[in-house]
């Protein structure tokens, strides 16, 4: 129950930054994107579920939201960059946003690669089951995102 009233008040802010009377898009012209999210940093963990929405520019404004319902941050990704937003207290600093911004930076522009990449010190692998891991080898940060299924 408490799953679906978190995904409900996640995706009015997603529909709600369209244009026209109404606030909101047509359904045609963005694409939501919905993934649990597992990011182990050190021997830590942080679960929670990555929704994204995808315009046909393929920019995205998404946020990470933690299974209680507080929101980890928000981010957007245009022309190639990400940015992070409205970050949470304890990771409110500024090289953990500057990590963040450069993970998602790599991560949200391979995503329509869906081919392998190794750039630098960070890899993103595409498993056949439509995982999607990426590994941040620098500071040890495993990002894994499993697709969201639609209950029937």
């Amino acid at each position: 129950m408490y799953v679906s009233l978190l995904l409900l008040f996640c995706f009015i802010p997603c529909h709600a930054l369209g244009k026209g009377n109404s606030g909101f898009q047509d359904a045609d012209t963005v694409a939501i994107k919905e993934y649990n999210m597992l990011m182990q940093v050190r021997g830590q963990e942080i679960t929670g579920i990555c929704i994204m929405n995808v315009a046909p520019d393929n920019s995205i404004v998404g946020t990470v939201v933690n299974e209680f319902g507080v929101k980890a941050f928000d981010f957007t990704f245009s022309k190639g960059k990400a940015k992070v937003l409205n970050v949470v207290g304890p990771l409110n600093k500024w090289y953990i946003k500057k990590v963040l911004r450069g993970d998602f930076t790599f991560i949200l522009s391979s995503m329509d690669t869906s081919k392998d990449i190794i750039k630098k010190k960070r890899r993103i692998t595409f498993l056949p089951n439509g995982d999607i891991i990426a590994i941040n080898e620098r500071f040890k940060i495993h990002y894994t995102f499993t697709p969201m299924t639609s209950m029937p």
